[in-house]
């Protein structure tokens, strides 16, 4: 998902919402007792959407395995939708409803490693986005002839506004099986690939998509238009060729035309950096959408118009979660900075190798931030607590920032070994296509790895950087010829980041260890940090 642009923005965006939307349609938390008792197999969702009547009606199966004893278990769905049956293993099961919980009572207990099926009957209105990706939901527009043009996007709310779920990070199912029936005419492009040709009875067509790849709930995603689809076969940096398709309106296909070398071209340096392409087994898909983007699992959504045949930031963006965020997966929003920050990263570094350091420099000095909460604090939030919190667009920015700044004190080949080994930590991981390539992953993980490839305890720099608001400034003084600097840290946590010094034309690297350093600088002309390497507050001289 992108940024929103201020703080400012959010606010005004929760307070257009309604109160208790907020409250209920939130993704994630602690993981409660009768969410952590089973764990998630396979989904298969059969859903008809009827465009004029703004509704939908399916059938969710969900194969589980059950883990710890528990009276009862929940699947999450929106209030706004119905729930007509629930079955168990093919038996009608008491269950109720609790704001936006179905709470399932078993009448027997489930032995501890069975696995057990539960099918749900639903259907309704499902709640409308009103500012879409951020404000989640369906949305309903129409084509400039008038066609139905839809799209669903769930990130902060999670999937249960739309179907029946175990709303929480930690458990993807290993597959997910879509049927989906449309009004003939239009096209559904969606997750994996299709199981079967689409198939046309009257007046509907039905769509089969399967994906046999893990993948987050809020990743599924229908997209519904009188699509072209526009096909050509990449090769992946492995040799793996597979479908990279877009599915746009016909009145976007010659500019998406044009644009198609830029974003393979995207996927290619992508590849460079971080390793080959996850889902190269199914394929890399656009979708043309109405509302402006999201990272949707080999299906991402792209609503920025074509309109930059150079550089799409958009499309570079939603693309770099492919690894950050579906490869590699945070298993609590508390963690969310290992999407957006690393995703926000790829774009200097794709401007860098493209079009020079000055490029990637002028993507970072576009960033502000606001620092007014831990970037990754320890305790467990859910979506709305991390992403619309106080500190806004931080999990973007700062996290970029963050780092844009562990390079510089690691250099650039350990760092670059971090970017890659954190995707794929193994020569097995890089080389699998079953899904076991995907992964979930925290912060302390990337700690350490960091802490490995440095050689050296990495904790004191994220210890400061992400697990507090507060920025680092850097006390000076020059004396007797001897520049003298001091890390001036909140709560005297140790920190020992490497000061870049410019000193007659040549940059300089002054070790800090207990957080103090000094250069010889003469009568030279000096400067600290003129590149800005540093996330840091304004320097201050000694007094």
């Amino acid at each position: 998902m992108r940024p929103l642009t201020t703080l400012s923005s959010v606010l005004c965006l929760l307070a257009a919402l309604p109160a208790q939307a907020n409250k209920r349609n939130a993704s994630g938390g602690p993981l409660r007792p009768d969410q952590a008792c089973f764990d998630v197999l396979h989904y298969g969702l059969d859903l008809r959407v009827d465009p004029a009547a703004k509704s939908i009606a399916g059938t969710l199966t969900m194969r589980a395995k059950w883990l710890a004893p528990q009276p009862s278990f929940v699947l999450d769905l929106d209030p706004a939708l119905a729930v007509e049956s629930v079955t168990l293993d093919q038996k009608s099961v008491p269950y109720e409803r609790d704001a936006g919980r179905i709470v399932v009572k078993p009448a027997t207990a489930l032995a501890a490693g069975a696995e057990f099926t539960v099918v749900v009957g639903y259907g309704g209105t499902p709640h409308e986005a009103r500012n879409p990706p951020w404000d989640g939901g369906f949305t309903w527009k129409q084509t400039k002839d008038g066609k139905p043009w839809i799209a669903t996007s769930c990130q902060g709310e999670g999937a249960d506004l739309w179907w029946p779920c175990k709303d929480h990070p930690s458990d993807k199912p290993d597959g997910f099986d879509l049927v989906c029936t449309i009004p003939k005419g239009l096209v559904l492009a969606s997750n994996g690939v299709l199981a079967v040709e689409p198939k046309t009875e009257g007046a509907w067509t039905t769509f089969h998509w399967r994906t046999r790849q893990p993948i987050a709930n809020y990743n599924i995603a229908l997209n519904i238009a009188p699509y072209v689809e526009l096909k050509e076969t990449y090769t992946c940096i492995d040799g793996t060729k597979m479908p990279f398709q877009m599915w746009v309106l016909p009145e976007s296909q010659e500019r998406a035309k044009r644009c198609m070398q830029q974003f393979q071209d995207h996927l290619h340096v992508f590849e460079q950096l971080l390793g080959p392409y996850p889902f190269r087994s199914e394929k890399y898909g656009v979708a043309e959408t109405p509302h402006l983007g999201m990272e949707h699992q080999t299906i991402i959504a792209y609503g920025n118009g074509f309109r930059d045949e150079q550089y799409d930031w958009l499309h570079n963006h939603e693309l770099a979660h492919e690894w950050w965020g579906n490869l590699v997966t945070c298993r609590d929003w508390k963690d969310m900075w290992l999407h957006e920050g690393f995703g926000t990263y790829m774009q200097p570094l794709y401007r860098e190798i493209r079009f020079g350091p000055k490029a990637y420099a002028d993507e970072i000095a576009k960033y502000r931030m606001m620092h007014r909460t831990p970037l990754a604090p320890r305790e467990s939030k859910d979506s709305h607590e991390i992403y619309f919190g106080a500190s806004g667009n931080d999990i973007y920015y700062k996290g970029s920032a963050v780092l844009h700044t562990l390079r510089w004190h690691m250099g650039d080949g350990p760092f670059a070994a971090a970017l890659r080994k954190f995707c794929y930590p193994t020569e097995a991981a890089q080389k699998a296509t079953d899904g076991s390539q995907v992964r979930f992953v925290d912060t302390d993980d990337f700690v350490r790895l960091c802490s490995d490839l440095a050689n050296e305890d990495l904790a004191w720099f994220f210890d400061v950087y992400v697990r507090q608001p507060s920025l680092p400034r850097l006390q000076w003084e020059k004396k007797d010829g001897t520049l003298s600097l001091r890390w001036l840290v909140p709560g005297d946590l140790k920190f020992e980041l490497v000061v870049p010094v410019v000193l007659g034309g040549k940059e300089v690297r002054v070790p800090m260890p207990g957080g103090k350093g000094t250069l010889p600088v003469g009568d030279a002309d000096w400067r600290l940090d003129p590149n800005q390497r540093l996330l840091m507050g304004k320097p201050v001289e000694a007094r």
